[in-house]
C-alpha cells in the first residue's frame, strides 16, 4: 500500500515523529502494537516501525530513533519532503494489545514507546477498567518525548498512570536508572498482571532477569526488542 509523508517533527535529537497519510480509499486493519516496513525512498531499503497512532485513524503516526548512519534516519534529516510518496508492507508482528482482563503493566524503553501510544489511544476509545501502570525510561532528560500525550491519556482513562525515569547519572530527574530499579510491589501484583515490555534489546533482557531474580511469574509476559539498522526487526 501506499501513502503521503505529512510531515516529519523533530521531538528531540534523538526521535523524530513521522506522520503518513493513507491514499484514499486504503484502509488499513492492524492490532495496537503492530507495525509495518515502510521503504525508504532512494535507498531500496525497508526499515519497520510501529505505529504510534491507533487503528483505523486514516493518518498514522510512528516515532523513529536518530541514528547516525541510518538509511530512514538520513532520509528524514536530508531529503524528506511533505507530499512523498511512502510504500508501507504490513502490518506484522506478534507484540499487540491482548484482551484487558486483569491489570496492565507497561515498560518502556526510548522509541519503545510507540506502540504504547497506539495501545493506550485504542483502550482509551473502547474503554477500560482495569487499572494500567507505565514505566517509561530514556538516557538523557531531553529524550523523554510525547510526554504531552501520555499526560492527556491520564485524563481519557479511568486508571492509568505513568512515571518516566532517565539513566543519566547527571540528570536532575526525580527517578534516577534504569526502569528495573523503579518496578515496585505495587505494579507487580505477585504476577497477576499482564507485562508489555518495548525497547532496546539490554533494557528487555534486563526486564526478564529481574523478573526471574524476583520468582515473579506474570500472567502474561509481552516483549519486543528493537534494533538499529535492521530489515526483520524493528529500527528504533
Amino acid at each position: 500500500m501506499t501513502g503521503t509523508l505529512a510531515g516529519v517533527v523533530t521531538l528531540s535529537d534523538d526521535s523524530f515523529e513521522l506522520g503518513v497519510d493513507l491514499d484514499a480509499g486504503t484502509h488499513l486493519d492492524f492490532l495496537p502494537g503492530q507495525y509495518v516496513n515502510i521503504d525508504v525512498p532512494g535507498e531500496g531499503a525497508q526499515r519497520s516501525y510501529s505505529f504510534s497512532s491507533r487503528p483505523g485513524d486514516s493518518h498514522n503516526t510512528f516515532l523513529i530513533r536518530n541514528v547516525g548512519n541510518g538509511v530512514m534516519s538520513r532520509y528524514l534529516r536530508e531529503r524528506a519532503q511533505t507530499g512523498d510518496m511512502l510504500t508501507l508492507t504490513g502490518p506484522m508482528g506478534a507484540f499487540y494489545l491482548r484482551p484487558v482482563e486483569r491489570p496492565v503493566l507497561m515498560l518502556a524503553g526510548g522509541t519503545g514507546l510507540a506502540p504504547f501510544l497506539a495501545m493506550l489511544a485504542d483502550l482509551a476509545e473502547h474503554g477500560c477498567d482495569q487499572p494500567i501502570r507505565m514505566l517509561y525510561g530514556v538516557n538523557e532528560d531531553a529524550h523523554l518525548v510525547k510526554c504531552d500525550a501520555l499526560d492527556a491519556l491520564t485524563e481519557q482513562l479511568a486508571d492509568f498512570s505513568y512515571e518516566t525515569v532517565v539513566v543519566d547519572e547527571q540528570s536532575a530527574h526525580p527517578r534516577k536508572g534504569y526502569v528495573t530499579h523503579h518496578l515496585s510491589a505495587d505494579m507487580l501484583r505477585d504476577g497477576d498482571i499482564d507485562v508489555y515490555v518495548c525497547g532496546p534489546p539490554p533494557m528487555v533482557e534486563a526486564v526478564e532477569d529481574h523478573f526471574d531474580t524476583l520468582g515473579v511469574e506474570p500472567h502474561g509476559f509481552y516483549a519486543e526488542k528493537f534494533l538499529p539498522r535492521t530489515v526483520k526487526e524493528k529500527e528504533a
